[in-house]
């Protein structure tokens, strides 16, 4: 979605000055007669053996409360991990609010997917939807996904703004609205935004009554405001921590705190109008064309419309440039706020503004802006080519002869063109696809969260075999010696390559999701239960395998393995890389990243000759070179912007690597010593995927929906 509809102009922003100017749009005066209470509540963490006396306490008070609550919405991590026993703990805690004519309704939050190996499918088989509306007494509920499936971070896919905008198209403007979802919006800064694409959301809210926005995930009591709608956050209700009650009545809306440790106790958080006046709303845009070479970008911004309460004369308006310091905006006579920028200074590639607007009343909306710098310089790289496909890309993408080789969220895998990106073929699966493709022999092996194993000619995309391993397939296969190997929930599958036919399976104490890593004999693996193994890869049988990792949440699962010197190294999320000797599977050493605020687990190594490359999770997004022998570092280099997920990836020469910061910058760096060769600012988008290079082009997917094609600077060709 980077590349669609980047540029508002001036002249829409002149429009809604003439539309400002007109009587404003006339509310419904009948107000219905409403009055109703209920409950808010998040972050219930429930396990199989812990206490669900918090739980127990509110559900006590909800059935105790006058008036009785119509019902309680859970907005995520009801559970630790996701697992069936966590819920049906869960469910008998909440069992007597059904009894007591209360419904109960819940969004997921990462806990309930993350280290779920059903994933999304788990909390749709306990609670039916994972995004979904309904009404009740004139007022409309909206319960949204925000979860990225194996991630902490939030995201809305595609298809669930698609059906957001049509659900929004029923439902009248003066409607009252409450939103729940589990991550934040509408309070960090663009480098730790927990949802990458609120924007959209926001934009889909625009002209419609948003009384309140309720999330968790913070575990703390926070209120603020989102564009000027009313928006909090309640603390963990697992550690006793409180929950909100909403009493909607004709006119007004009361929010208030309660608490498990002072039961009939509240404390009034807000009163809401339920059909205030038509609110603020910011529109900005540019008064340029939206041109790539342009030498300077200018900012437009206004109200419209401006709440009546709002004294023109005492706001205030600014903007930044991706993460950087907010700076002044001026206003001109127009009623327009302005601000003219160079972009000498912005490196080349997709940008983002924020542009904010406080009101005389303290009130700060923002809107964000993308925007694209490009230089004809041949000491600049430049993007070849993007393509938008359906949906959010978490895998990375696999490049193969001229052939670039992508899954998505959108339940396709693709084969484009590696030199257009024009779209090959793509071959369409019942689920959404997080494993990254692989390729043997012309043959293309892929799973997917529907199930099933795929197999497909590279060449046509023509379906060969599939097998349906009964679970979500997140990981990505190892092939050697003829037979396809991949992790699912709690076992190991070894597959014919060429028919499909199952060889063997292995049983494995938790599931998959990083990519299996094969010598000539043996497929290598880590599962989310601590355990790494070395599977033969004939017979199934496990020639070794060891403990990894202090703690469930500290297993060998997110880094994938890499071989080289007769070791294997493998990261587990407790920030240890560590080193078997792949023969007898003892750990030969394991070490820290070197810098204390650093840690190893999230990106995988890569290992060239005696080197081995791999990212820690840092602010700094620390590369590093270690020795093979000892682990211990050669050179570090930082890119800058904090690394998650994405691994280096080797050129075919081995003279430079290449890898991607969360937020889309693209770092390009000499194998030898560390030393920046070039980057790109890929933009707004989350990146959890390794990029394909072959030397001169890095091959990029994005949260954004794009896959982008950046080619080296000329004079380096």
């Amino acid at each position: 979605m980077r590349f669609r509809g980047m540029d508002v102009s001036l002249g829409a922003l002149f429009v809604a000055v003439v539309f400002a100017l007109l009587p404003g749009r006339a509310l419904s005066q009948g107000l219905e007669k409403r009055d109703f209470v209920f409950l808010d509540i998040t972050d219930t963490h429930q396990t199989a053996e812990g206490s669900t006396k918090a739980l127990r306490d509110l559900v006590s008070q909800a059935i105790a409360m006058s008036p009785r609550p119509a019902f309680v919405i859970d907005t995520g991590d009801i559970t630790e991990s996701g697992r069936p026993e966590e819920y049906a703990a869960f469910k008998a805690a909440i069992a007597p609010l059904a009894d007591a004519g209360i419904r109960f309704y819940a969004v997921p939050g990462n806990h309930d997917v993350r280290w779920c190996p059903l994933g999304k499918e788990g909390f749709e088989q306990q609670f039916g939807k994972l995004y979904q509306s309904f009404d009740y007494e004139g007022v409309h509920f909206i319960l949204l996904d925000t979860t990225v499936l194996l991630e902490h971070w939030g995201h809305f896919d595609q298809s669930e703004l698609d059906w957001l905008a049509r659900d929004l198209k029923h439902v009248r403007p003066e409607t009252p609205i409450f939103v729940f979802m589990h991550h934040w919006i509408g309070r960090d800064a663009p480098d730790v935004r927990m949802v990458d694409n609120e924007y959209d959301l926001l934009h889909l809210l625009n002209g419609h009554n948003v009384v309140a926005i309720f999330t968790g995930h913070g575990h703390q009591n926070l209120e603020w405001k989102t564009n000027g709608i009313e928006t909090l956050m309640v603390g963990a209700l697992y550690n006793g921590g409180p929950f909100c009650r909403v009493h909607v009545r004709s006119d007004l809306v009361t929010l208030e705190r309660g608490s498990s440790e002072k039961p009939g106790t509240f404390v009034t958080i807000a009163s809401l109008p339920i059909n205030p006046p038509r609110p603020s709303q910011l529109r900005a845009g540019w008064d340029d064309p939206d041109v790539p070479y342009l030498a300077r970008r200018r900012i437009a911004a206004l109200l419209d419309p401006r709440s009546p309460e709002d004294d023109p004369s005492k706001e205030s308006a600014e903007y930044r440039i991706d993460s950087g310091p907010y700076r002044p905006m001026e206003k001109d006579s127009r009623d327009i706020w302005h601000v003219v920028f160079p972009t000498a200074p912005i490196p080349v590639g997709v940008h983002s503004s924020d542009v904010r607007l406080t009101t005389s009343n303290k009130v700060t909306y923002s809107d964000e802006l993308i925007f694209e710098v490009e230089r004809d310089d041949a000491r600049e790289p430049s993007r070849e080519w993007a393509i938008n496909l359906g949906d959010a890309i978490q895998s990375s993408p696999l490049l193969y002869g001229d052939t670039l080789f992508v899954s998505s969220l959108d339940h396709k895998v693709y084969a484009l063109n590696a030199k257009t990106g024009k779209i090959r073929w793509s071959f369409a699966t019942k689920g959404a696809v997080l494993s990254s493709p692989v390729i043997s022999d012309g043959i293309l092996y892929i799973g997917s969260t529907d199930h099933y194993f795929y197999a497909l000619d590279a060449h046509t995309g023509k379906l060969l075999w599939h097998f349906d391993s009964g679970d979500p397939i997140f990981s990505t296969a190892g092939i050697t010696s003829g037979v396809v190997c991949f992790g699912g929930n709690k076992k190991i599958f070894g597959l014919n390559a060429r028919t499909g036919k199952l060889l063997w399976t292995t049983p494995a104490n938790g599931f998959f999701q990083s990519r299996v890593a094969a010598d000539d004999t043996t497929f290598y693996m880590g599962d989310w239960a601590n355990t790494f193994y070395a599977i033969d890869a004939k017979t199934g049988t496990p020639r070794w395998e060891d403990h990894v990792g202090r703690l469930f949440y500290f297993s060998p699962a997110i880094s994938a393995p890499a071989l080289g010197d007769g070791k294997v190294y493998v990261c587990s999320d407790d920030g240890v890389l560590h080193a078997f000797d792949t023969s007898s599977g003892k750990e030969v050493w394991e070490v820290h990243a070197p810098n204390g605020d650093d840690v190893f687990g999230y990106s995988s190594p890569t290992v060239l000759g005696v080197t081995i490359f791999v990212a820690g999770l840092g602010p700094k997004g620390n590369v590093y070179a270690l020795s093979t022998a000892n682990g211990q570092p050669i050179w570090v280099s930082a890119i800058g912007q904090t690394i998650y997920d994405s691994s280096p990836s080797l050129a075919p020469d081995g003279h430079s690597l290449a890898i991607m910061g969360v937020r889309g910058h693209v770092a390009v760096l000499d194998a030898s010593d560390g030393k920046p060769l070039w980057s790109y600012e890929l933009g707004p988008g989350n990146i959890f995927s390794t990029p394909a290079y072959d030397g001169r082009t890095v091959y990029t997917t994005t949260m954004a929906d794009d896959v982008q094609a950046i080619a080296a600077p000329n004079v380096m060709k």
